[in-house]
């Protein structure tokens, strides 16, 4: 298949090992990728901080960044900024060029586990991983059923990583609670948001686990300055890093 690759500007300027991951996932599985040019924020921020028009600007320029480019599937490495951009391209075109980009829109995750059906890996990944369950990812995207719902839970994280070979997967205590980042809440309450870093980034110290591997860039960030000042014995790891070792 032919995919583009959507790098928000979060993973760009801050994660890109993340993005070059997902682009070595992806061309392992035989996919042909592109990086469509033109690419801006999501426009998450600006509607946080309800700077709307800021917002519609922002959206419409990456919008067009991917009208007209011709692929089968628009893949991102960041739950968060994923659909923040579905939203906003709702909101602010609602052209039927516009519905088609939102229909090619996957998380890395929900692509590899609901498009490639990825089961198979060539090498182990023999740690013990805590996996992070971020909200947008939970709740908006249905990457993983969450604590309050009734019904079969499932969680296509897991899914996608139990099958590989030595992998030992461990979850904190309270596991979707909210880490705390938010987008801008971490500047707007600054000291509620560090108080939920800190009670999150000890829960995953407690699951003796090496690594805390999610699927939002954002999260990740937040608790790796928590467990970077406070010294933890823990490492962040995105789950295209993990999948990228074990292919």
């Amino acid at each position: 298949m032919r995919i583009a690759l959507f790098v928000p500007c979060l993973v760009n300027h801050l994660h890109p090992e993340m993005a070059i991951a997902t682009l070595e996932v992806l061309e392992k599985l035989g996919h042909q990728v592109i990086l469509p040019k033109g690419q801006t924020c999501c426009g998450q921020p600006m509607t946080n901080s309800g700077c709307f028009e800021d917002a519609r600007k922002t959206t419409l320029k990456l919008l067009n960044a991917f009208k007209e480019v011709e692929c089968d599937y628009i893949v991102a490495p960041a739950a968060s900024c994923l659909e923040a951009a579905k939203e906003n391209f709702r909101e602010y075109d609602n052209s039927p060029e516009a519905e088609a980009v939102i229909a090619k829109l996957k998380e890395f995750t929900e692509f590899l586990v609901d498009v490639e059906n990825l089961t198979e890996f060539t090498r182990p990944f023999a740690h013990k991983v805590s996996l992070q369950l971020s909200c947008h990812g939970i709740r908006m995207l249905s990457l993983a059923s969450s604590s309050e719902t009734m019904g079969p839970g499932f969680n296509k994280l897991e899914q996608l990583l139990s099958h590989i070979d030595g992998i030992d997967i461990r979850y904190p205590e309270r596991k979707d609670e909210c880490c705390g980042f938010g987008g801008t809440f971490t500047m707007d309450e600054a000291a509620v948001s560090g108080k939920m870093g800190k009670d999150k980034a000890t829960r995953h110290l407690e699951t003796g686990a090496e690594y805390v591997v999610g699927f939002d860039p954002s999260c990740m960030m937040h608790l790796g300055g928590v467990i970077k000042k406070r010294e933890y014995p823990l490492q962040m790891l995105h789950v295209a890093q993990v999948v990228n070792q074990a292919l």
